[in-house]
């Protein structure tokens, strides 16, 4: 089982998310940031256009998946 790149929740990585831009996360009334280090929103989530591949932490840590608010942390899902 391979599980994907862990993503720390730091500050700077807070910094560089870009998911309060994004279709899905304005649509969804989002209020949290960083799903692919913090896990799923506790919001329901209405799947809209995932811009997480332009985003400095998917980049930086070679992540492979869309919608980290939805499907959780990036080192828990199996690729």
């Amino acid at each position: 089982m391979f599980l994907g790149n862990s993503v720390p929740d730091n500050e700077e990585n807070t910094k560089l998310c870009i998911c309060p831009t994004c279709p899905t996360y304005k649509k969804s009334n989002l209020s949290n940031n960083v799903f692919c280090a913090r896990g799923k929103a506790k919001e329901t989530v209405k799947t809209v256009n995932c811009i997480c591949p332009s985003c400095a932490v998917y980049k930086k840590y070679l992540l492979d998946q869309l919608y980290y608010c939805t499907i959780g942390k990036s080192a828990e899902i199996q690729s």
